[in-house]
């Protein structure tokens, strides 16, 4: 699937992409992905947002981005239990997607996330994925599938 003018990915199995009304109830602050499909049986939730800055592009290095990105998400994130695990780098496609990975408790239920960003050109990407710790053996394989499928032009 063509997610804009530059990305395009493999849906696995399983997936499906998740309705405006399902986005409402995922978007934290307003902010809600450009792009984002769930896995119901797995308990994925894979999302990618985009944005285009010339300026920040010029600036900043995508592991900075992800530092920053960390630091906003922690003080909301104590409230569930919050803990970074540490930062990461993954290969998504041919480039680095750097990021981290934290764990977290919703509705009682162990999560595990990761967030990572991406710079291409003048864009950067945002991908943020949900995982139940419980099942990440079974998700870790799909989700590396889903970052490798990346195809940039």
């Amino acid at each position: 699937m063509r997610l804009n003018e530059e990305l395009e990915v493999e849906i696995p199995e399983g997936f499906y992409q998740m309705s405006e009304a399902e986005l409402d109830k995922l978007s934290t602050n307003g902010d809600k992905p450009n792009w984002c499909i769930k896995d119901p049986d797995r308990h994925i939730i894979f999302a990618v947002s985009w944005k285009k800055s010339a300026f920040s592009a010029l600036l900043l290095k995508s592991e900075e981005v992800a530092q920053k990105m960390e630091s906003r998400l922690r003080k909301p994130m104590e409230q569930f239990g919050y803990h970074l695990q540490g930062f990461i780098s993954k290969d998504a496609g041919g480039k680095t997607a750097d990021g981290f990975r934290y764990d977290y408790t919703s509705q009682g239920v162990g999560m595990t996330a990761e967030s990572f960003s991406i710079k291409n050109g003048k864009v950067f990407y945002y991908i943020n994925i949900y995982m139940r710790t419980e099942l990440l053996s079974e998700s870790e394989p799909v989700v590396h599938s889903l970052m490798d499928s990346f195809r940039w032009s």
